[in-house]
């Protein structure tokens, strides 16, 4: 468990799952939503179950309503020295800090604690937010390409421009 002025991050709890129905729904109902991995929103017990069993993701706590306002994750790539940066805050707690908080926190345990030397993260471009938490987290913009995660109403690739990301700490 980490914990901030504001935040746990913590290990997701069987408890958690109508915070979470509600982070799902509100993260698949953003306008940034055609440009993320899709989420199935009529199975958050799976979802809550891979999280629990997962080390790499944590939920997000506000502290002072004992409530999970999103989520952060550090996710193991195919190298061991490196982990990639993922985040979702409920959009009505975003614009108050707590993603950013709860980042910085988990990339400085994972790189005091496990040795990580290296976060790779990606965004489409158009989600400005993400693409201000990443430079202000330190994060270097390494490459562009062209993306897609699901397909409009008429089954056609719903493509975006994005971008990937690195930050060295070591």
């Amino acid at each position: 468990m980490l914990k901030t002025d504001r935040l746990i991050i913590r290990q997701f709890q069987e408890n958690d799952l109508e915070d979470l129905i509600l982070l799902i729904h509100d993260k698949m109902s953003s306008k940034y939503a055609p440009y993320d991995t899709q989420w199935p929103i009529d199975s958050p017990k799976d979802i809550l179950a891979y999280f629990m069993n997962d080390d790499a993701w944590y939920a997000v706590e506000l502290i002072n309503k004992k409530k999970v306002i999103g989520f952060v994750a550090a996710s193991r790539t195919d190298e061991e020295a490196i982990r990639d940066l993922g985040y979702t805050i409920h959009s009505a707690y975003q614009n108050k800090g707590y993603a950013c908080e709860a980042c910085r926190a988990l990339i400085e345990y994972y790189t005091k604690e496990c040795g990580i030397g290296k976060f790779t993260a990606g965004t489409a471009d158009c989600n400005e937010p993400s693409v201000k938490l990443l430079d202000k987290l330190g994060f270097t913009k390494t490459r562009s390409l062209e993306a897609s995660f699901c397909n409009d109403a008429q089954g056609n690739p719903i493509s975006f421009l994005a971008s990937a990301y690195e930050r060295l700490d070591k």
